[in-house]
């Protein structure tokens, strides 16, 4: 699951660039309070998210999906949610520039923390599943 990780993070952070440069800035847009108080917070969650991404990293690797038939495709499934954490926060931040530039302050600072919203799925995701769901290490 560490290759499904690495290539889920690589193309959340691809898409986060393309989506940040793409999007252009709305005609006479004026940036108020919370826009520059977003624009600080996104320059603070990139080193947090960057810090995190190793402990993803590390628990996808040991997500491994067990089962056969039905179980299977669940266990594979949560094995993909648990390892889509690092690139979920990068589209956080490429969305929440892109909807800033858009001149959507509220959602542009809300959805800047999905990726602590990822990385806390992913922990609960993890944490409960292991041994049931999801394979051992042993």
């Amino acid at each position: 699951m560490i290759y499904i990780s690495l290539l889920l993070a690589v193309a959340g952070f691809v898409a986060a660039l393309l989506v940040g440069i793409c999007a252009k800035k709305s005609e006479g847009r004026v940036y108020g309070k919370l826009d520059k108080a977003g624009v600080v917070t996104n320059i603070v969650l990139i080193p947090i998210y960057v810090v995190l991404s190793p402990l993803c990293f590390a628990v996808a690797m040991f997500t491994q999906p067990a089962h056969d038939g039905l179980l299977a495709v669940l266990s594979w499934l949560v094995s993909i949610i648990i390892s889509a954490a690092p690139g979920v926060s990068a589209l956080g931040l490429g969305f929440s520039m892109a909807l800033r530039r858009k001149g959507k302050s509220k959602l542009s600072f809300v959805i800047q923390f999905a990726g602590f919203a990822a990385i806390a799925l992913m922990m609960i995701l993890s944490v409960t599943l292991y041994g049931n769901l999801l394979d051992t290490i042993n």
